[in-house]
């Protein structure tokens, strides 16, 4: 099974080209590749991981920190090589991601993304229609990380200022 031969870590600075490259290539565009790299190499506090089969990245993931609730983190980019989609590869990204980011103690996250795919994680639409965000619509989910994390939030929620170059 691929996903057992499969590492997962953060990713570290010789990783960064290879992660321009994954999601250059899953979004057929450059926006997306200078999103996840600004992202990382920036000031704003971020989780990442990348997912490695041999020496080879093949995934990788980007939480960042959002203003708005205490604790809340945007999830996007997810990027995984075209030709290892079919691999769950994309799954336990976020799936690792989440955990990681309830173990450091974040109390929220938001996507906006396929309902479908991001609900199978526990995102739902209700949790986001109390807030305001650039990125509004039925497209835009929230996660509770820890129990109660948006209880009560009704408010902005601001991505960071690299996001406004993706289109």
């Amino acid at each position: 099974m691929i996903i057992n031969k499969t590492v997962f870590r953060p990713s570290a600075p010789e990783d960064h080209i290879a992660v321009r490259a994954i999601h250059r290539r899953a979004f057929s565009r450059d926006a997306e590749a200078d999103l996840a790299i600004a992202l990382i190499e920036g000031e704003t506090e971020t989780i990442d991981l990348v997912a490695k089969l041999d020496a080879m990245v093949v995934g990788h993931v980007v939480l960042s920190k959002l203003d708005g609730p205490d604790g809340a983190l945007g999830l996007a980019p997810l990027a995984v090589d075209p030709e290892w989609r079919d691999f769950q590869i994309g799954t336990e990204l976020v799936r690792r991601a989440l955990e990681m980011a309830r173990r450091e103690g974040w109390k929220s996250a938001f996507v906006l993304g396929d309902p479908v795919y991001y609900g199978r994680f526990g995102f739902k639409r209700s949790l986001a229609e109390p807030v305001t965000c650039a990125f509004q619509g039925p497209y835009l989910q929230a996660l509770e990380l820890a129990p109660g994390g948006l209880d009560g939030y009704a408010g902005p929620v601001a991505y960071p200022d690299a996001f406004r170059a993706v289109q």
